[in-house]
Parts: structure tokens; sequence; C-alpha cells
């Protein structure tokens, strides 16, 4: 018998080259169509939430964003949780 592994899934937005990580609770069409709204109109604000953490977001037409839904193993996610990296490594 092979080992199983589980999958999820993590969404993160990225706004002017800052990501943010998307609670699993909003919904990631409802989101995309605030930030839509917000490029085609004067600058508003989007809200975006993980848990506890709220971000409050300005979006105008000259923002640049970028929606990567990320197959995360449960194997992966032991090794770096959600939002950290692992940086380069001097030898």
């Amino acid at each position: 018998m092979g080992r199983e592994e589980t999958h999820s899934t993590s969404t993160y937005v990225e706004i002017d080259g800052r990501e943010y990580l998307l609670g699993h609770e909003q919904d990631l069409v409802d989101v995309m169509a605030r930030i839509e709204e917000a490029a085609r109109s004067e600058p508003a604000f989007v809200d975006l939430s993980e848990g506890e953490r709220h971000v409050s977001v300005l979006v105008s037409h000259q923002s640049r964003v970028v929606i990567t839904v990320r197959r995360e193993s449960a194997a992966t996610s032991e090794h770096a949780p959600l939002g950290t990296s692992i940086g380069d490594w001097d030898l």
C-alpha cells in the first residue's frame, strides 16, 4: 500500500506586488467581481480576510491584480506553513 496524500487549495490575491491569502470563507468569484468593479470606477477599497485577519486594499484602474490558486499537499504544508517562504541558504 502506498502513502495517500491529501490535497487542499489555497487562494492568493496579489495586488500591486503584495500577496494576500484569501480565507476559505470568502467566495473567490465575489472577490474578483468586487476587484473588477473597483478597477472600473473611482478607486475603492476591497476587503480581504483570512480568519481573524482583515485587510482592506485600495484598488484603482491602475492596480495590477493576480489571482493564484495553489494546490497544497499535506506533506508540503507540514514543512512550509502557508504565508511562510523558505529563504535562500548560505552554505
